[in-house]
């Protein structure tokens, strides 16, 4: 697999997990323990694909990948059939439609990249057997500069993209409608940095009207 999009599958395996387990700290229990196991294993697979620089057991992640999204598909379609709205069942919408759009990129990414592995393979393996062996005194090709910048290029595009939806997706989420916004935390000794400009401007009007 190309180690771009290696690392983008990471990034969105990571995101998802987020994103569930911020989700499932506010959801009802029976949810809570099923997101929040689904969003640790996310993490766990996010952070070992970007360590040891490969895939590590791709079938199970297409089929893990799935289950978020089925989950939050049954529980919206029984909550309509109830008549409870997604944010009654713990699960908001944009949060996991987020998720689940990462998952669904993690699977479908996966599985076409098992597919054209196994494609590679029997092709590689007819060639092996047709062409002849190669010479022991061909240079192997060297590496070009700037395939270094274009995978950086990319790393830092698909870090941004990742990350912002990841971002507003915690942000929309119980969690985060409790979390303080930048900016509000108060200073002791400063909570009305303008009262005594208000005091002084009064006074400098009266002034002003007294002449």
């Amino acid at each position: 697999m190309n180690p771009v999009i290696r690392t983008w599958l990471a990034f969105a395996a990571i995101g998802a997990a987020l994103v569930h387990l911020a989700v499932g700290a506010g959801a009802p229990l029976p949810l809570a323990i099923i997101l929040v196991g689904l969003g640790l294993t996310e993490l766990g697979w996010g952070v070992v694909t970007l360590i040891r620089g490969r895939v590590t057991a791709p079938d199970a992640i297409v089929a893990l990948a799935l289950v978020p999204v089925l989950v939050w598909g049954a529980t919206a379609i029984l909550g309509s059939g109830l008549g409870v709205t997604a944010d009654a069942t713990g699960l908001p919408f944009y949060p996991m439609a987020v998720a689940s759009l990462f998952d669904i990129t993690l699977a479908c990414a996966l599985a076409l990249s098992r597919r054209s592995d196994a494609k590679r393979s029997n092709a590689r393996r007819v060639t092996t057997e047709a062409a002849p062996s190669p010479r022991a005194d061909v240079p192997a090709a060297s590496p070009q500069p700037q395939a270094a910048w274009s995978f950086l290029a990319a790393l830092m595009i698909g870090g941004m993209v990742f990350s912002g939806l990841t971002t507003s997706a915690l942000a929309a989420t119980r969690a985060g409608e409790y979390a303080a916004p930048h900016g509000t935390h108060s200073t002791p000794g400063t909570d009305n940095p303008s009262g005594s400009h208000t005091g002084h401007d009064t006074g400098h009007t009266g002034d002003q009207t007294g002449h």
